[in-house]
């Protein structure tokens, strides 16, 4: 052979190595891929799920009496999955000094006393309210809405039968909701230890003005903040370490259906009134949810979609976010930004307008505010908008537990937890864990200081963006303790074996910081909202003025201005 044919033979298996390896590689690699896939198919198909999810496919109705037998398993259900198989049950007692048990009891007797399969699904609402957790909720049924809320679905929820126990209950309550249009609505909001009445801002339904600005000092001779468990509120409960107490964010009632009570209540003017208020198991539940579970009966079902159409194109120059807010004060060389929630669609147009305004501003100061933040997705917080603020570096992690039992089982062995999230996950014999760490690349090109504003309404990722601020060298949590559960995870669908009532439902437990879920985050400095503001900015509400707005707050938000204060000695 000649030399110049064993080079082409040499060059020839040279590459047919170096085609053969990768190739090899990818054939070997794909086989994984395929076997993965299939072992995988049944709980990956999140696309054919969720598009039979939302086809309309119609529904058949099924049978919606329920026997007190019926009723008495789903709810020793519920109790037995939220509540005995949480790791860390004997933080509630400590904290709220008051048991699993006691509650248990007082809602059983609620659950037996029911006259209607309305009043009851209403008492099982508030026992989830009741527990820690504002994660584990149940609103009126609506299929759409929880195929939609971005949690992760348990295989029974891809069923007609779902369906049509979903649409059969929706039109099982349809009256039950109707009848409470005709009595008008008496609330009372949670503000620095008070419960201070609230006018009608605006709002179409009726509203009782009487108390409006008042403080709800007794109900039936008993002061509302010691009643923080008898309430039946759709509100879950809350801590407010400054005046250390447990609260519900809001009291409603109504005037004149269910049982009468006699509420006294101290006037801005400094006289007493009395009034007749009513509590009604149902009522908070038609008032919070019929917009949802019947937006054709709440005459809003026009309007939201007007409203889609208007905020659909983000990229638009007429789009106006309705996420936040970002303004330049270029003569503190600062910038304000207010984020209501850890959208993730907006998180990338967010990043764009805050460094242009930090730009424009010439800022050395960002403050961030957080006070309505609601929670969302979690890599808004650690992928987008902080590394945007932070100029080094920050790392926090959570470990989280569930128990297991047969009820429990379906949700950890979810490939949600494993494959889709991809977390790092240890079993034993009786419990769950997995860990997930939440690591910030700071980018900042300024080295920021950050006045990070809290409230009690901070929740879920608003927590988490909590937490890693108060891991940033140069941040400064300002306001007040959090409401929490920056737990890691989400929640998922969950339904009752004998009436298929829906809700949601978090299995696992933050063990690396359990009082999280019981306090919420704790900030630097300590200001509480106002009453005096709470009344100012009402007032202004009520004659249309954009309150959030940056300079509208100079007005009212005394949080804001202290902290302005603050940021021009730095």
């Amino acid at each position: 052979m000649s030399k110049e044919k064993k080079k082409r033979s040499k060059k020839r298996k040279i590459l047919l190595i170096s085609l053969g390896i990768p190739g090899v590689l990818i054939l070997a690699g794909s086989i994984v891929a395929l076997v993965m896939y299939l072992k995988y198919l049944p709980t990956l198909k999140w696309k054919e799920k969720n598009d039979f999810m939302m086809a309309d496919t119609g529904y058949s109705l099924v049978g919606t009496t329920l026997t007190e037998e019926q009723r008495l398993k789903d709810f020793d259900y519920m109790y037995d999955l939220v509540c005995l198989q949480n790791p860390k049950k004997e933080l509630f007692e400590q904290v709220y000094g008051i048991s699993y048990e006691d509650i248990y009891q007082q809602y059983r007797n609620y659950v037996l006393q029911s006259k209607t399969e309305y009043e009851y699904y209403s008492y099982l609402s508030f026992f989830l309210t009741v527990l820690p957790g504002e994660h584990n909720a149940m609103g009126l049924p609506s299929y759409k809405r929880m195929v939609n809320n971005g949690f992760s679905m348990t295989e029974s929820f891809a069923t007609q039968e779902m369906k049509d126990y979903c649409y059969s209950w929706n039109e099982e309550f349809r009256d039950d909701v109707a009848r409470y249009d005709d009595y008008g609505v008496i609330a009372f909001s949670y503000v620095d230890g008070k419960y201070i009445g609230i006018g009608s801002s605006g709002s179409k339904r009726k509203v009782v003005c009487d108390h409006a600005g008042g403080e709800l000092i007794s109900v039936d001779g008993k002061d509302p903040k010691d009643m923080c468990f008898e309430f039946l509120e759709i509100f879950h409960v809350s801590y407010d370490s400054g005046n250390d107490r447990f609260f519900r964010t809001n009291l409603i009632f109504n005037d004149g259906i269910g049982e009468k009570h006699t509420a006294e209540i101290l006037m801005p003017d400094g006289s007493r009134i009395t009034m007749d208020i009513y509590e009604d198991p149902g009522f908070d539940l038609a008032l919070m949810e019929k917009s949802v579970a019947y937006p054709e009966m709440s005459g809003n079902a026009d309007e939201s979609e007007s409203s889609e159409k208007k905020t659909t194109d983000i990229w638009s120059a007429d789009y106006v976010p309705h996420t936040y807010r970002i303004a330049e004060d270029a003569g503190r060389h600062l910038v304000y930004l207010d984020t209501y929630a850890c959208d993730l669609t907006e998180g990338e147009r967010l990043v764009v307008d805050l460094n242009k305004a930090i730009e424009n501003a010439d800022a050395d100061t960002v403050i961030l505010d957080l006070r309505k933040n609601g929670g969302g997705d979690r890599d808004y917080c650690h992928k987008l908008l902080l590394p945007t603020l932070f100029s080094h570096d920050v790392e926090y992690s959570s470990k989280v537990v569930g128990k297991k039992n047969d009820y429990t089982k379906k949700y950890y062995e979810n490939k949600f937890y494993t494959i889709v999230m991809d977390r790092k996950q240890e079993l034993d014999d009786e419990y769950f864990y997995y860990t997930e760490n939440f690591n910030v690349e700071g980018k900042a090109k300024r080295n920021l200081k950050l006045y990070v504003l809290t409230s009690q309404t901070t929740f879920s990722s608003g927590d988490i963006l909590t937490q890693l601020c108060s891991r940033y060298d140069k941040a400064v949590i300002v306001g007040t303790n959090t409401k929490g559960e920056g737990v890691c995870g989400s929640p998922f669908n969950c339904y009752l074996p004998e009436s298929r009532f829906m809700f949601t439902y978090v299995p696992t437990v933050n063990v690396s910081y359990p009082e999280d879920s019981y306090y919420g985050s704790e900030p630097d400095i300590y200001i509480h909202f106002t009453v005096e503001e709470f009344n100012k900015r009402r007032e202004l509400d009520a004659q249309g003025v954009d309150v959030d707005e940056y300079n509208a707050r100079m007005e009212w938000d005394q949080t804001l201005l202290k902290v302005l204060e603050m940021a021009d000695k730095d």
